[in-house]
């Protein structure tokens, strides 16, 4: 295992911490040994892993190390402190992967993008997205579309709030021209909002969605944007207690996908 040089350990400092490096080099950080873990059994394509000196005293992880070493992906180590200048975490695990970004296009049609997606409008909370990513996957939902202004959806924080499964699920970015050719192609666009009269009970979804259903959710503050409102089959809400106007977005999201998916 070679030492990580000062220019290695600089390049990775920046993909932490900006998004215009990560979009010039077409990589992200990943950190964590479970998520490395994960994306390196997924197959996604790693492009070097950095650990820590203190991260190889202990048998299991250098036995890991030297898993990833047979697969051809190169391994460098360097000293705690530097690590620690690295990482994101107030407590590092001593390991980080640098893997290849994929390119997230713009939605051209309708497509194989699947039966079920959900659109996130103007997210700008990297826990929130990422762990919507993370519901979506784990409640069967087929792709993700972007609109708006979301976080970069390559940011260490998304990456680390959806558990590496950002990998896992196709990303589109997606206009208001190409939400109405998937809704001309069948698609039905529920948008989610605070309990309005014209607004159905989560719990109803079903009585008014198609085989081809778009779930829409909003920015933390502002909600879903008038834009994609404006195009909405059906709006729904959560009903919660008096006194509380709204959920966070990541449980509003869990909670519809549950029930959406059942």
């Amino acid at each position: 295992m070679e030492k990580a040089s000062e220019t290695r350990l600089k390049r990775v400092r920046e993909l932490m911490r900006d998004k215009q490096a990560r979009d010039t080099t077409g990589l992200f950080p990943a950190e964590g040994l479970k998520i490395v873990r994960d994306m390196a059994a997924k197959g996604h394509a790693l492009d070097f892993v950095i650990v820590s000196s203190g991260f190889l005293r202990d048998i299991g992880n250098k036995s890991f190390l030297h898993d990833l070493g047979k697969r051809g992906i190169p391994l460098f180590e360097t000293g705690n402190k530097n690590f620690e200048r690295m990482s994101s975490l107030q407590h590092s695990q001593g390991i980080l992967a640098v893997a290849k970004k994929p390119h997230v296009p713009e939605l051209a049609g309708a497509g194989d993008k699947g039966a079920l997606l959900v659109l996130c409008d103007g997210i700008q909370d990297p826990g929130n997205l990422g762990a919507i990513v993370r519901t979506s996957i784990a409640f069967g939902a087929d792709s993700i579309l972007l609109t708006g202004e979301n976080v970069d959806v390559y940011n260490p924080k998304v990456v680390r709030a959806s558990s590496g499964m950002i990998l896992d699920i196709p990303l589109y970015r997606c206009n208001t021209a190409a939400l109405d050719y998937l809704r001309n192609e069948g698609y039905r666009l529920l948008v989610s909002r605070p309990r309005q009269r014209n607004s159905k009970d989560v719990t109803e979804l079903k009585g008014y969605s198609g085989p081809l259903s778009i779930l829409a959710f909003g920015s933390e503050g502002k909600g879903v944007s008038r834009e994609i409102s404006a195009k909405a089959d059906v709006f729904f809400h959560i009903p919660v207690h008096a006194g509380v106007e709204s959920l966070n977005v990541t449980a509003a999201a869990a909670i519809s996908l549950y029930l959406f998916a059942r």
